[in-house]
């Protein structure tokens, strides 16, 4: 789902609420930004510490945690966040 947004004077875009919503994001909440060819990525950061530490000792594994295996489960979370909502916006729920 699209939404037009206009740039204020400062640079800043308002993320629209039910974007905010469909993602969890909080008033304070960083996120992360990026661009790809030509287009904006904003993505909500990895910043749950517990939720991946609880993700890595579900796993049974023991894995090395460095900074390449965060941003891999940070992309991996905010793919399946996004064809899970986008899903939900072509069926109409």
């Amino acid at each position: 789902m699209m939404a037009k947004m206009r740039i204020g004077p400062k640079g800043q875009v308002v993320i629209p609420k039910h974007f905010r919503d469909d993602f969890g994001l909080k008033t304070g909440e960083q996120v992360m930004m990026d661009y790809t060819g030509k287009e904006i990525v904003i993505k909500k950061t990895a910043s749950n510490i517990a939720e991946i530490a609880r993700m890595i000792a579900n796993s049974g594994k023991k894995i090395k945690v460095t900074p390449e295996l965060l941003k891999r489960l940070d992309d991996e979370e905010y793919e399946e966040k996004y064809d899970r909502i986008r899903k939900q916006h072509l069926s109409g729920h």
